[in-house]
């Protein structure tokens, strides 16, 4: 582990997970680019799950040079890599990892594969301090993200390489509809307090690969906090499309990332073929695994809510 002396002078550690076959792979591209976006405040935890020796020696090596001409001041980078070439990559088992070596107080989860213009990253930080998630684990969020159509992804990029935001999501009614293949609100780009996340135990590791590993934990981050009562068959998995009526657990999770999108702090997810790694994607026994959590149901705080369901449905709200 590529590790500095401990410093909580950061507002927020962005962990991301990942593993690669070799240097020259688009993730890796997609590393560089999203760590050297990130502005001031942030620190950044990246942790290799994996990966084969030549791969760990240049993120080795990419770390340490980032860390030395940042001088560790604004911003602090630490890699985290794990022993676990021959197991199956967990997306779980990454982010927990993550979160113990975050000296931030605070915790958020990206995929390489997301990324915004660095003014997003701004307003983020600063919707984090808002909300004092260092001292309040009840106000944790989920950072909304668009899912782009291949050509969108495309427009996007060129616009990102001017330093400029290709959409605004903060009003649903221009939303780029054509562009996407769909929005999450309820997604696993969670924001949390850290304290709050280790006593709970982290990711469920019994998830493997990518799928449902982050559902479950904000089931059991909404028993403990509610946000609105649940809504009809909360257990149902609706499906990955636009909330069109509340109803299923998806639907319910949006309403975590509602403020955060008319903040102005939603991400893109860059189109990408379907990974083919072995084990990589486990929907069908990750959501199994996802029901049965789900049906023996925890205890729910009662607490007020404070968001009405409607604001997903109604095509004026906007921010």
């Amino acid at each position: 582990m590529v590790e500095l002396q401990r410093n909580s002078c950061f507002d927020a550690a962005i962990i991301i997970p990942l593993r690669a076959k070799a240097v020259r792979q688009p993730e890796m591209v997609r590393l560089i680019q999203l760590v050297e976006t990130l502005p001031e405040g942030y620190e950044v935890i990246i942790v290799d799950d994996g990966s084969p020796q030549a791969v760990k020696q240049w993120l080795t090596h990419l770390v340490e040079e980032w860390q030395h001409h940042s001088g560790g001041h604004t911003r602090r980078f630490k890699l985290v890599s794990l022993a676990t070439r021959f197991r199956r990559f967990s997306l779980a088992r990454a982010r927990n990892a993550g979160a113990r070596a975050a000296a931030a107080p605070v915790v958020l989860f990206h995929d390489v594969d997301f990324l915004a213009a660095p003014s997003v990253y701004q307003r983020l930080l600063r919707h984090i301090k808002t909300q004092q998630l260092a001292a309040k684990p009840e106000n944790f969020f989920c950072v909304p993200v668009a899912f782009l159509t291949e050509a969108a992804t495309v427009h996007f990029m060129q616009t990102f390489k001017r330093h400029q935001e290709a959409w605004c999501f903060r009003d649903r009614r221009q939303l780029p509809l054509e562009s996407l293949q769909f929005l999450v609100q309820g997604s696993s780009c969670i924001v949390m307090n850290r304290k709050d996340l280790l006593s709970i135990g982290g990711h469920d590791e019994g998830f493997k690969g990518h799928g449902a590993e982050d559902f479950e934990l904000l089931h059991r981050l909404a028993c403990r906090f509610p946000i609105a009562e649940k809504p009809p068959e909360y257990e149902r998995n609706m499906g990955s499309g636009t909330v069109t009526e509340y109803r299923g657990f998806r639907a319910y999770f949006a309403l975590y990332g509602e403020q955060c999108r008319q903040a102005g702090c939603t991400l893109v997810h860059l189109w990408h073929p379907k990974r083919k790694g072995f084990g990589y994607y486990r929907h069908k026994q990750n959501f199994k695994r996802l029901q049965q959590v789900m049906t023996n149901q925890l205890p729910v705080e009662r607490r007020p809510p404070t968001i009405s369901p409607a604001v997903l449905l109604d095509e004026a709200t906007h921010g």
